[in-house]
C-alpha cells in the first residue's frame, strides 16, 4: 500500500500557503494520502535551539523579496501581513480541534486559514477573524471557542511539535514521504520526481 504524504506546516508561514495546493495535486495524482500537521515552528526552533533566522536583517530582506516573487510563480493572491511574524497557536489548536472529528476537512480549513491570513489580510491571531471562516458556518461561538481554548486541540497542536522535533524537522514546509524528508516549497518538483520513481 503507497506511503502516506506527511506536511509539517505552520499557518504563519507563506511557503507553507504556497505549498499546500500543489501537495494536494500530487497526493491525489498518485493516489497517496496527505496528512497535515501544523505545528508552530518557533517552538520547534526553541526545542532546537535555533536562532529565528529572520532576525538577520539580510536574511529579513531576502525573505520579503522571495516571498513576494514566489506568490506570483505559484498564481496566488498575496499581501505581506502585518505584522510579518506572528504565533499561529489559536488556529493551530483550531485546526487540529476541527479535524479530531472531522479528518475529511482538513484541507479546506488549512486553504481558510491560509487564505484569511496571506489573501486578505486578516489577523489570525483574532478569534472573531477564526470564527467566521466559510468552513465552519454553523457553528457556535461556544464551539469553535472550545476548539480553540480546550484540551485536545492544545494537546494535539503539542504532540504535533513534539513529533516535528523528533523527526527533524527545521523548516517548513516540511515533507516526509517513504522514509525521505523534503523541506521547502522549492522542494516540489522533487517530491513530483519521487512519487513517479519510488525507491526500491
Amino acid at each position: 500500500m503507497p506511503g502516506t504524504l506527511r506536511l509539517y506546516l505552520d499557518f504563519a508561514s507563506p511557503y507553507s500557503y504556497f505549498a499546500l495546493g500543489p501537495l494536494a495535486r500530487l497526493a491525489e495524482e498518485h493516489d497517496r494520502e496527505l496528512e497535515f500537521r501544523p505545528i508552530l515552528l518557533w517552538a520547534v526552533f526553541k526545542q532546537q535551539g535555533i536562532v529565528n533566522p529572520l532576525e538577520k536583517p539580510a536574511r529579513r530582506r531576502y525573505f520579503l523579496e522571495d516571498v513576494t516573487r514566489s506568490a506570483a510563480f505559484f498564481g496566488l493572491p498575496f499581501r505581506i501581513p502585518e505584522p510579518l511574524q506572528i504565533s499561529a497557536h489559536l488556529s493551530g489548536r483550531l485546526y487540529h480541534g476541527w479535524t479530531a472529528r472531522r479528518p475529511q476537512d482538513g484541507l479546506r480549513l488549512a486553504s481558510e486559514i491560509f487564505e484569511a491570513f496571506f489573501a486578505k489580510g486578516e489577523d489570525i491571531a483574532d478569534l472573531a477573524v477564526l470564527a467566521a471562516l466559510p468552513c465552519l458556518t454553523g457553528e457556535t461561538p461556544e464551539t469553535i471557542r472550545a476548539m480553540i481554548d480546550g484540551s485536545e486541540g492544545r494537546q494535539r497542536l503539542s504532540e504535533a511539535v513534539d513529533e516535528a522535533c523528533a523527526a527533524g524537522v527545521t523548516g517548513v514546509p516540511f515533507v516526509t514521504l517513504d522514509g525521505e524528508s523534503f523541506f521547502g516549497a522549492d522542494r516540489l518538483p522533487q517530491i513530483a520526481w519521487r512519487l513517479q520513481h519510488p525507491r526500491g
